[in-house]
């Protein structure tokens, strides 16, 4: 589901997840995943490839269910600057990993609303997740917006933050 607040009250670790602050930093967002040149795992050797999305099977190593993670791989600061949304709700990474973001939802969310493709590999408890085609996933954008009865000037906007997203480079 679309929303613009997928976080989720742990009761161990408290409210966490991806929480956007409007729509128009949500298109930027989805836009700036939606850019196979953005993956990591796509092109490695890309100075623009930061971040990567997982769907870690951690229920089958004793956790209570998978987790859906992005792991981004640039400058601490950059984040901050370009995605605050996703900075915000960051932890700390590991080896090549700056930060990871955790939300079941929002991945779900890129997963089921927006086509993007889960790619599962044998003897491995962790898929990679990538995006689909740019213009399916920005036509069912303009429908979701359209569903929460944006207007069309805002529609207009978050398009515009979309395309900013997906051609950001940093």
């Amino acid at each position: 589901m679309v929303k613009l607040d997928y976080r989720t009250n742990n009761p161990r670790w408290g409210l966490k997840g991806v929480k956007f602050d409007s729509w128009e930093s949500y298109s930027f967002t989805l836009g700036y995943l939606s850019n196979p040149n953005h993956y990591d795992n796509l092109n490695s050797y890309s100075r623009y490839a930061n971040i990567s999305i997982h769907v870690e099977g951690n229920n089958e190593q004793g956790a209570w269910d998978k987790e859906g993670r992005i792991h981004y791989y640039g400058r601490l600061s950059s984040l901050g600057t370009n995605l605050g949304d996703l900075d915000a709700c960051s932890s700390a990474g590991t080896g090549r990993i700056t930060r990871r973001i955790n939300s079941n939802g929002y991945i779900l969310s890129l997963i089921n609303d927006y086509d993007f493709e889960v790619r599962t590999y044998a003897g491995y408890t962790t898929a990679d997740v990538f995006p689909t085609d740019r213009a399916a996933i920005e036509t069912e954008l303009r429908r979701q917006l359209l569903n929460r009865r944006l207007t069309n000037s805002q529609i207009n906007i978050c398009l515009d933050m979309f395309n900013q997203g997906y051609n950001l480079q940093f």
